[in-house]
């Protein structure tokens, strides 16, 4: 009933109020961080060789297709790249490891990029333009969903250390959007609008949140390391225990999913 009011009242509310309507200015600013964010994200996850050998290491992504869920694999090509994987689990993998990179890579090389025009008219465009306002704020949402110590974890892990250097590189990126975020909103907490509900929120459920995701990133080690099911090296006694953390691991995945009230 709470969800039926919201959308109830949001589609009133933009039936009856007078748009704002885009400034020339604004369109052109928008055309220029679309680029430099479309290009930034592409460097990182089509150009550079470690990516996908990085994200599949230091995400559950080739685990997800265990999930009794959807009516279609995790992956249009299973040995294809990145670009085979469907949209719902490259984003579920982000959000399960607290990073949610597909969510914000790019945006922060958008948004400080440029001169100090193009910072004045973005400053103005988020003071005077509800679209962007609402853009800026959704993105601060989920950069305040990130966990430094929790995605390091995952890659002192599971990652291999030749591609260790790639997973800082990234949070670095990250650093670089949280304070694009705060120059052009004008505020000094990435959480922005949302954060005094966010901040009620997380207080209780991230201490749960944070544990499960230590105790997968722990069963995504272990499991790795067990033989292939079609290995002559599994026995029947570590069938049994391979089951069992697979069981551990699938519900791993659907608490933080609930947590983190984000499953892509």
């Amino acid at each position: 009933q709470r969800s039926l009011d919201i959308y109830t009242a949001a589609l009133l509310r933009e039936s009856f109020v007078k748009q704002v309507e885009p400034k020339q200015e604004w369109r052109d600013e928008m055309q220029r961080v679309s680029e430099v964010s479309c290009a930034a994200y592409r460097h990182t996850v089509r150009d550079d060789p470690r990516f996908v050998p990085y994200f599949r290491q230091a995400t559950p992504e080739l685990e997800l297709g265990r999930l009794n869920i959807g009516s279609r694999p995790a992956k249009r090509n299973p040995k294809g790249g990145v670009e085979s994987l469907r949209a719902i689990p490259w984003t579920f993998a982000w959000a399960q490891t607290r990073m949610h990179l597909s969510a914000w890579l790019g945006v922060g090389a958008g948004l400080s990029s440029g001169t100090e025009e193009d910072k004045r008219v973005l400053r103005e465009m988020y003071e005077e333009w509800p679209w962007f306002r609402e853009i800026i704020s959704l993105i601060s949402m989920l950069v305040s969903k990130t966990d430094f110590s929790i995605t390091k974890n995952y890659d002192e892990l599971l990652v291999d250390p030749s591609l260790m250097s790639l997973g800082d590189e990234v949070r670095n990126k990250l650093v670089e959007t949280r304070q694009a975020v705060i120059d052009v909103s004008g505020t000094q907490d990435i959480g922005g609008p949302h954060i005094q509900l966010m901040r009620a929120s997380s207080t209780i459920r991230n201490p749960y949140v944070d544990s499960i995701n230590v105790v997968q990133a722990e069963l995504l080690r272990v499991l790795r390391s067990m033989p292939e099911d079609d290995s002559p090296d599994l026995t029947p006694e570590l069938q049994k225990v391979k089951n069992t953390r697979i069981d551990a691991l699938l519900l791993s995945i659907k608490g933080i999913a609930q947590g983190m009230k984000n499953s892509g």
